[in-house]
């Protein structure tokens, strides 16, 4: 337990870092902060701080620096999270209704949203089914005996197979028989088709068999497609001056090893409405990302849509910005999606 005055300087620490990240001296905190305490006050409640593990002091005579475990306690018991003015707000909303209503866009505009107005790196990634499921499907006559299927997902995407018939189909029939499937697996996933009992022509299994194992392989092969911004205005960031960093952490921000940057479940319980995750410096799993946070949300919609927003900064962020950022990209997210994705 930290006495007032204790707290009270190590918020006064972090958020001047943030802004300069030059280590935090006795001396500006009573300039700046006007506060009715010596220097050497101060010096004693910065050397117990440091005994807390709260902060450190990168070489004698210098001032003080938060440490991962004095940015946690900063954001569990110290942050006020920023309020987004109207202006921002009206601002994103324009620019969300002037992209076109394509659940890729959205996100690819989320992503470099979250990078400009933060200078961090952003992750957004495509609301998508956790289970795919069928929005509706679609018969076309290629020949006499041979029909492309077409089945169209809840979250939008198009998957498409050609099928040998047993018999020649005209157009009518195929758009008729779509129809009547339509009616039995619109909605379902491909354990729920499996599941169902139903006496049906040979043409009709074959279709539905073809539905369900595209389906599978939607949900086995299909990687989780995300969108990434801002990584040069990461790297501009003083904590990635040195090459061999850069390096390392480029290789784990690549497309390939993204979902090991941005681990959802690592940083805490995403459960409930806007629920935000923060992952620390050291708590990071990945060696590479120690210098940096990971402030990370999920956003939702009809039908089981969901999607992750994340930024990814150096410790020394922002952290009350970043997450007003993510929460409020999240619910308009969700938002649009009710309104455009029923």
């Amino acid at each position: 337990m930290l006495t007032d005055r204790r707290k009270q300087l190590l918020q006064h620490i972090v958020e001047e870092y943030v802004l300069t990240a030059q280590p935090v001296g006795s001396r500006t905190l009573v300039d700046k902060y006007e506060l009715p305490l010596s220097s050497a006050t101060i010096r004693n409640e910065m050397a117990a701080l440091e005994d807390e593990g709260l902060v450190a002091q990168p070489h004698t005579s210098a001032g003080r620096v938060p440490t991962d475990t004095g940015y946690r306690y900063y954001v569990e018991a110290l942050m006020h999270e920023e309020e987004l003015t109207d202006d921002l707000r009206q601002t994103i909303r324009h620019q969300f209704h002037q992209a076109a209503r394509e659940l890729e866009e959205w996100a690819r505009l989320a992503a470099a949203i979250l990078a400009t107005r933060l200078r961090n790196a952003a992750v957004v990634t495509t609301p998508h089914s956790p289970e795919p499921r069928v929005r509706w499907i679609e018969l076309v006559g290629v020949h006499d005996y041979l029909a492309l299927l077409i089945v169209v997902l809840e979250e939008a995407r198009v998957l498409q197979q050609t099928l040998m018939l047993d018999e020649p189909f005209t157009q009518e029939e195929l758009t008729s028989l779509a129809r009547r499937l339509n009616d039995l697996v619109a909605g379902k996933s491909a354990a729920e088709i499996s599941e169902q009992k139903m006496v049906a022509s040979p043409a009709e299994v074959t279709v539905r068999q073809a539905t369900r194992d595209l389906l599978k392989s939607a949900d086995e092969l299909t990687p989780e497609p995300s969108f990434m911004d801002g990584v040069r205005d990461l790297l501009k960031q003083p904590e990635f001056t040195e090459g061999e960093r850069v390096v390392d952490l480029l290789g784990v921000l690549e497309e390939r090893n993204i979902s090991k940057a941005i681990p959802v479940s690592a940083g805490g319980d995403l459960a409930g409405e806007h629920a935000v995750s923060i992952i620390i410096g050291g708590e990071h799993p990945v060696d590479e990302m120690h210098l940096c946070s990971v402030v990370t949300t999920r956003y939702g919609g009809p039908e089981g849509l969901r999607g992750v927003l994340s930024v990814v900064g150096p410790t020394r962020m922002n952290y009350g910005r970043n997450v007003a950022m993510v929460r409020y990209m999240s619910a308009l997210m969700e938002e649009l999606l009710g309104v455009y994705f029923r």
